[in-house]
């Protein structure tokens, strides 16, 4: 198997062979802007990476993040190249805290908008993570790979928990969110 499983000559020849969405018939991507949005209709989970450097501990909210591999047990996350934290979580251990949907409060903290309740850290493992999460996992840098105006993190998983007494934090259409309540009809069907 070689390093690269995927690059832009397969696309290209894809196009030059006229297949189906391949070629010019594809949607023009000059508006940035209209990708995004149509990007938003997937809904994720919120997560903040936390850090420690020079005694202080740091966080950075991310909504790209997901599981990779069991063996050997990594994650990924996309990271904008113009972000400070990114050299910091290439060169040491950080935590992925998923946000549960009563911590929106710390989501809002680590994404630039400072919160008056403090963050409840948790020091027990390789890096400081935030207490009350429905999940989190420990890790260590094992990539960086190019993503365009991103880079894609791989951290390799050497601890993790959860709690089961909790619902995520979601993130859909630019706009904060909880997951709809179960509906008391046995067929699923909602009124």
């Amino acid at each position: 198997m070689t390093d690269i499983m995927w690059d832009s000559e397969i696309y290209e020849k894809a196009a030059d062979a006229g297949i189906p969405g391949s070629g010019p018939a594809a949607p023009s991507l000059a508006d940035p802007r209209q990708l995004r949005n149509a990007l938003g209709n997937f809904a994720t989970g919120v997560v903040v990476l936390t850090y420690e450097s020079g005694g202080e501990y740091y966080g950075i909210t991310v909504n790209s993040f997901t599981s990779v591999s069991l063996d050997p047990p990594l994650v990924l996350v996309s990271m904008q190249r113009t972000s400070r934290s990114l050299t910091y979580l290439l060169e040491r251990p950080f935590a992925v805290n998923v946000l549960g949907d009563d911590q929106l409060d710390t989501a809002l903290h680590f994404a630039g908008k400072p919160q008056s309740r403090p963050v409840a850290w948790v020091e027990d493992g390789a890096a400081p993570r935030i207490g009350g999460s429905p999940a989190y996992f420990q890790c260590t840098p094992w990539a960086g790979y190019d993503g365009g105006d991103h880079v894609l993190v791989l951290g390799r998983v050497v601890s993790h928990g959860q709690r089961d007494d909790t619902s995520p934090l979601l993130f859909y259409r630019g706009q904060w969110s909880a997951l709809a309540q179960e509906s008391d009809d046995p067929e699923g069907r909602r009124p």
